[in-house]
């Protein structure tokens, strides 16, 4: 019982620290930023920055708009969409941003 027990605090000890360098290696940075270019699509930034945080936006008759938002320990970062491709972009620091 005493084995059980200790292998179940080994394997709750190492899902705490994934999860504690999960949040440590944040997507939402200069180089990541770097990254996002003109005319790449939604999924590519994806790919590149993950989900964003918050998303704005809508139609403007057949033109659709979009800024999307990550929000990193350090800078945030907001994406704007005309259609599925990256029309803008922009980053600031925390203490600046919104």
């Amino acid at each position: 019982m005493q084995r059980h027990m200790k292998s179940w605090g080994l394997m709750a000890g190492m899902g705490l620290l994934l999860a504690v360098l999960a949040a440590c290696t944040s997507k939402v940075n200069a180089d990541s930023y770097a990254k996002v270019k003109a005319n790449m699509t939604r999924d590519q930034v994806y790919n590149v920055l993950g989900k964003p945080d918050e998303v704005s936006g809508g139609d403007i008759g057949p033109i659709s708009m979009a800024t999307e938002t990550w929000k990193g320990s350090k800078e945030t970062v907001k994406v704007t969409f005309g259609g599925d491709k990256v029309v803008l972009k922009s980053i600031t620091p925390n203490d600046e941003a919104e």
